[in-house]
């Protein structure tokens, strides 16, 4: 690497002393804190209206990282857009292709990059990046001990009050007093302090402001204010009602999206006058007494501090997509019901919660046990907990903006306990392995008891293969697509032997001995299935389906059925994944008959039957 670095500095030397530029010391070069510099050498830029000085400088990484270039000769920070306050040209992201041509690599970023962004600075055609980049300039010089805002709002105007909730480091604001308590409660636990919140007033702007126009009095939030329609006014309802420090956020729409901005200001310091304090605010008047508009005048004056704070968006909208995601507006309002929380169902849940689903109720009655640990998103720290329950807990603390209920109960007590919820659910999946509580569900729906489509997922032996099947009212039902002996119709794997279960030291304790990244592949095809059905996109019984690699199933000593490959020679590599249509079975004993819950189907009258699915675990 040493070797390398002499040789690149050797040739940028040569090549930049024949541009005219002078090597400068390397003590210099050093001096410059936090960037690690070790050469530099001094240009001057000829621009169409002067001539600007300009550093070159490489750090201890170079010729593998990008030489930098700093304006010796600039106005104050935030004067110009893209210069860091000691001057670095923030250019645009690049890679080093050629690192044995340093030369090139320095004289492609001169022409390409550094010279059209001093001649667009010095012009000031580039201004607006101010506003397209605004976060980066908002928050230059904020102190790291300077308080911060979490932001639930909805960014877009109008121009409102909202709620805050004011803590020492972190204070959080939202639409209403409800959602703020239930954020922090949610993530912190319902502490006696998360009991109450105070006013802030969000200015929504047509655009967002220049470094120059940043508030740095009160005064200056009564000018943001009165250039708002009906600002001023707000602002007067904010200072009857409001407390001091007053919070304000600030917002726009920018050419990258929405931007928020804090600012806190507090009255003006009171006045000695005679040796007594006088507040300014209400100077001449009963408290109470003061007319608003002079009110508002007098607390929001140039006598008044304000400060600026970094804003921290932890909205929905957010934390799923940074903002940009059009699905999110749909998924915050969806409700989704999972009966069974183990293996399989809690990773979907997991999944379904990570992309956004406002609402996720988990069902099953089993505690988390040491053999589920390797298998389950709940760790060591769980064990002997109610697997249900402790899942919601664990995904409230992660996703706050988020609801999440755990209910220690089996699917079929739950659908008689909680109807609300379920004639709520936007969607139910079915994970737990059992056929009894698979056939519940399924006669239900065919009954039209149960209004909301249902996704029932299992896993073949050894998960070497995996099922999801989204079953709608009305349509073709789960029953539909399995043989009288329990078997899926559609089987993918072979295994010889009739069992491929195996037991622990203990009584009818049998095990499929697969692990999380067999059940990879099922959980992407069901928890993607639930996706699609919550936004509308499939619309009819759909199964998709996950081969495993063929490299699992051999070392699982099972084979592909003849029905799978069917001549498909491709096939026999697995890997993949297939969707079908889950196509309507004439001689169904479930859809065959005008009233199905008056009997039971041919897999409950059969004792001897037995699921394809896995057991739960």
């Amino acid at each position: 690497m040493a070797r390398y670095r002499e040789e690149g500095i050797s040739k940028a030397d040569t090549f930049l002393l024949q541009c005219g530029a002078r090597r400068l010391p390397d003590s210099e070069a050093q001096s410059v804190e936090g960037r690690d510099l070790v050469a530099a050498w001094e240009l001057v830029v000829e621009t169409p209206t002067s001539q600007r000085r300009l550093n070159v400088c490489v750090n201890h990484q170079f010729p593998f990282s990008l030489p930098q270039f700093f304006l010796v000769d600039r106005p104050p920070f935030l004067t110009w857009p893209h210069i860091e306050e000691d001057g670095l040209l923030c250019l645009r992201r690049r890679r080093i292709a050629k690192f044995r041509e340093p030369e090139n690599v320095i004289g492609h970023l001169l022409w390409e990059d550094v010279y059209p962004l001093i001649c667009n600075i010095e012009s000031g055609v580039n201004q607006d990046d101010f506003r397209e980049e605004f976060y980066s300039y908002w928050n230059r010089g904020l102190s790291t001990e300077t308080q911060k805002m979490r932001s639930l709002l909805r960014p877009h105007g109008p121009s409102r009050l909202v709620r805050i909730w004011r803590g020492e480091t972190r204070s959080i604001v939202g639409e209403s007093e409800g959602q703020v308590l239930n954020w922090l409660r949610n993530l912190r636990g319902n502490k006696p302090q998360f009991d109450t919140t105070d006013l802030a007033c969000l200015l929504w702007l047509d655009e967002p402001l220049l470094p120059s126009a940043y508030p740095k009095t009160a005064a200056d939030l009564y000018r943001i204010a009165g250039s708002i329609p009906d600002g001023r006014e707000l602002l007067e309802s904010f200072a009857k009602r409001g407390s001091s420090p007053f919070y304000f956020l600030i917002g726009a729409e920018s050419g990258n999206g929405p931007c928020l901005a804090a600012v806190r200001a507090h009255k003006p310091s009171p006045t000695n006058v005679r040796g007594k304090r006088r507040d300014r605010a209400n100077n001449g008047f009963r408290p109470g007494k003061v007319p608003p508009q002079l009110l508002t005048q007098r607390l929001f004056s140039s006598d008044a501090s304000a400060s600026r704070m970094e804003v921290e968006r932890v909205d929905a909208a957010w934390i799923h997509g940074r903002g940009q995601d059009p699905r999110q507006k749909d998924l915050s309002t969806k409700t989704v019901v999972i009966f069974g929380s183990g293996s399989v169902g809690a990773p979907i849940g997991q999944q379904l919660a990570m992309a956004g689903v406002g609402h996720i109720v988990t069902v099953d009655p089993a505690c988390l046990q040491w053999a589920n640990v390797g298998r389950h998103p709940l760790g060591a720290d769980h064990v002997d907990a109610k697997k249900a329950i402790a899942l919601a807990d664990t995904w409230r603390k992660a996703y706050p903006h988020s609801q999440f209920e755990g209910f220690d109960s089996r699917s079929q007590n739950f659908l008689v306990d909680h109807p609300e919820l379920v004639a709520k659910a936007d969607l139910i999946i079915c994970a737990t392995a059992d056929w009894k509580s698979e056939l519940e569900l399924n006669l239900r729906q065919r009954s039209g008891e149960l209004a909301s489509p249902i996704i029932y997922t299992w896993t073949e032996p050894h998960a070497c293969a995996g099922h999801a099947v989204l079953i709608f009212p009305g349509g073709p039902c789960l029953q539909c697509g399995f043989s009288t002996s329990g078997d899926c119709k559609v089987q993918l794997t072979v295994w010889p032997g009739e069992d491929t279960l195996q037991a622990e030291p203990a009584c009818g304790a049998v095990f499929q001995p697969y692990g999380p990244i067999e059940l990879l592949g099922t959980i992407s095809v069901a928890a993607s299935l639930a996706l699609d059905a919550l936004l509308g996109k499939v619309k009819s019984a759909t199964q998709r389906i996950w081969a495993g690699p063929e490299s699992l199933l051999a070392d699982a000593g099972g084979n592909w059925s003849n029905e799978w490959i069917d001549g498909k020679i491709e096939r026999n590599k697995g890997g993949f994944q297939e969707e079908r249509i889950w196509e309507r079975d004439p001689s169904c004993d479930v859809c065959g008959r005008s009233d199905p819950l008056t009997r039971s189907s041919s897999k409950s009258d059969n004792p001897n039957s037995v699921s394809s699915s896995t057991p739960p675990s």
